[in-house]
Protein backbone atom coordinates (compact mmCIF):
# COMPACT_ATOMS: atom_id res chain seq x y z
CA UNK A 1 0.00 0.00 0.00
CA UNK A 2 1.59 3.34 -0.64
CA UNK A 3 1.01 7.00 0.61
CA UNK A 4 -1.95 8.23 -0.70
CA UNK A 5 -3.68 12.09 -0.39
CA UNK A 6 -6.80 11.93 0.15
CA UNK A 7 -9.18 8.71 2.52
CA UNK A 8 -10.87 6.22 1.46
CA UNK A 9 -14.61 5.46 2.08
CA UNK A 10 -15.07 3.85 5.13
CA UNK A 11 -14.95 0.85 5.82
CA UNK A 12 -12.01 0.89 3.48
CA UNK A 13 -8.63 2.40 4.59
CA UNK A 14 -5.80 4.14 3.13
CA UNK A 15 -2.64 4.55 3.80
CA UNK A 16 -1.58 8.72 4.58
CA UNK A 17 2.22 7.86 6.30
CA UNK A 18 4.13 4.72 6.13
CA UNK A 19 7.01 3.47 8.02
CA UNK A 20 7.90 6.70 10.23
CA UNK A 21 10.86 6.41 12.72
CA UNK A 22 10.99 10.05 13.92
CA UNK A 23 9.26 12.78 15.16
CA UNK A 24 7.76 15.48 13.34
CA UNK A 25 9.14 18.77 14.04
CA UNK A 26 7.33 21.95 14.97
CA UNK A 27 8.87 25.12 14.60
CA UNK A 28 7.78 28.34 15.46
CA UNK A 29 4.33 26.97 16.13
CA UNK A 30 3.93 25.02 12.91
CA UNK A 31 4.77 22.38 11.29
CA UNK A 32 6.34 23.14 8.04
CA UNK A 33 5.14 20.56 5.21
CA UNK A 34 3.73 20.94 1.85
CA UNK A 35 0.25 20.96 1.96
CA UNK A 36 0.67 17.60 -0.60
CA UNK A 37 1.56 15.81 2.64
CA UNK A 38 -1.42 16.41 4.22
CA UNK A 39 -5.10 14.39 3.80
CA UNK A 40 -7.68 15.84 2.05
CA UNK A 41 -10.79 15.07 3.61
CA UNK A 42 -12.88 17.02 0.89
CA UNK A 43 -16.31 15.87 1.41
CA UNK A 44 -15.79 13.92 4.33
CA UNK A 45 -17.38 15.08 7.94
CA UNK A 46 -15.57 12.26 10.03
CA UNK A 47 -12.10 10.53 9.28
CA UNK A 48 -11.17 7.58 11.13
CA UNK A 49 -7.23 7.71 12.02
CA UNK A 50 -5.61 4.07 12.77
CA UNK A 51 -2.38 3.92 14.29
CA UNK A 52 -0.61 0.85 13.31
CA UNK A 53 3.43 0.40 15.27
CA UNK A 54 6.01 -2.17 14.67
CA UNK A 55 9.18 -2.90 15.38
CA UNK A 56 8.70 -2.21 19.28
CA UNK A 57 6.89 1.12 18.39
CA UNK A 58 4.62 2.91 21.10
CA UNK A 59 4.15 6.27 18.78
CA UNK A 60 1.89 9.66 20.10
CA UNK A 61 0.24 11.32 17.35
CA UNK A 62 -1.68 14.63 16.62
CA UNK A 63 -4.12 16.30 14.22
CA UNK A 64 -2.95 19.68 12.88
CA UNK A 65 -4.74 21.52 9.73
CA UNK A 66 -3.39 23.16 7.04
CA UNK A 67 -3.37 27.12 6.79
CA UNK A 68 -2.96 28.75 3.22
CA UNK A 69 -1.35 31.98 5.36
CA UNK A 70 0.36 30.05 8.31
CA UNK A 71 4.12 30.36 8.31
CA UNK A 72 4.66 34.14 6.58
CA UNK A 73 1.77 33.54 3.62
CA UNK A 74 3.75 30.22 2.96
CA UNK A 75 1.48 28.04 4.47
CA UNK A 76 2.09 24.95 7.15
CA UNK A 77 -0.09 22.89 9.11
CA UNK A 78 -1.40 24.18 12.60
CA UNK A 79 -3.01 22.75 15.56
CA UNK A 80 -6.56 22.80 16.95
CA UNK A 81 -6.96 25.24 19.95
CA UNK A 82 -7.50 22.39 22.19
CA UNK A 83 -4.58 20.30 20.72
CA UNK A 84 -6.02 17.12 18.93
CA UNK A 85 -3.35 14.50 20.51
CA UNK A 86 -3.23 10.85 21.30
CA UNK A 87 -0.73 8.88 23.17
CA UNK A 88 0.05 5.56 22.69
CA UNK A 89 -1.86 2.06 24.33
CA UNK A 90 1.49 0.05 24.20
CA UNK A 91 4.21 -2.21 22.11
CA UNK A 92 3.29 -2.70 19.04
CA UNK A 93 -0.45 -2.29 19.79
CA UNK A 94 -2.08 -0.73 17.19
CA UNK A 95 -5.07 2.00 17.85
CA UNK A 96 -8.02 4.11 16.26
CA UNK A 97 -9.75 7.11 16.61
CA UNK A 98 -12.16 9.33 14.77
CA UNK A 99 -11.71 13.33 14.24
CA UNK A 100 -14.05 15.36 12.30
CA UNK A 101 -12.12 17.37 9.57
CA UNK A 102 -15.26 18.51 8.09
CA UNK A 103 -13.66 18.48 4.50
CA UNK A 104 -10.20 19.98 5.74
CA UNK A 105 -6.96 18.93 5.04
CA UNK A 106 -4.85 17.42 7.98
CA UNK A 107 -2.04 16.15 8.90
CA UNK A 108 -1.00 13.14 11.47
CA UNK A 109 1.75 14.37 13.46
CA UNK A 110 4.32 11.83 15.40
CA UNK A 111 5.13 13.62 18.29
CA UNK A 112 6.73 10.68 20.29
CA UNK A 113 8.57 7.24 18.90
CA UNK A 114 11.45 5.43 20.68
CA UNK A 115 11.46 2.72 18.47
CA UNK A 116 10.54 0.82 15.41
CA UNK A 117 8.14 2.58 13.13
CA UNK A 118 4.59 3.68 12.98
CA UNK A 119 2.10 3.63 9.62
CA UNK A 120 -1.18 6.13 9.42
CA UNK A 121 -4.22 4.99 7.34
CA UNK A 122 -7.34 7.24 6.92
CA UNK A 123 -10.77 6.48 6.11
CA UNK A 124 -13.82 8.57 5.56
CA UNK A 125 -17.40 8.95 6.52
CA UNK A 126 -20.43 10.53 5.70
CA UNK A 127 -19.51 11.66 2.80
CA UNK A 128 -21.42 15.25 1.75
CA UNK A 129 -21.69 17.33 -1.24
CA UNK A 130 -21.55 20.39 -1.43
CA UNK A 131 -22.80 23.24 -3.76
Amino acid sequence: MSAQSSPNTAPYYASHREGVAAVDAVVNGVIKKSKKNGCNAHQYKDVHIQVVPSGGANPDVAVWWWSDVANSGNGAFIQEHTPIAKAGVGVDTPYEFTIEPKGRIFFVQVTAIAAGNVDILVSGFERHQFS
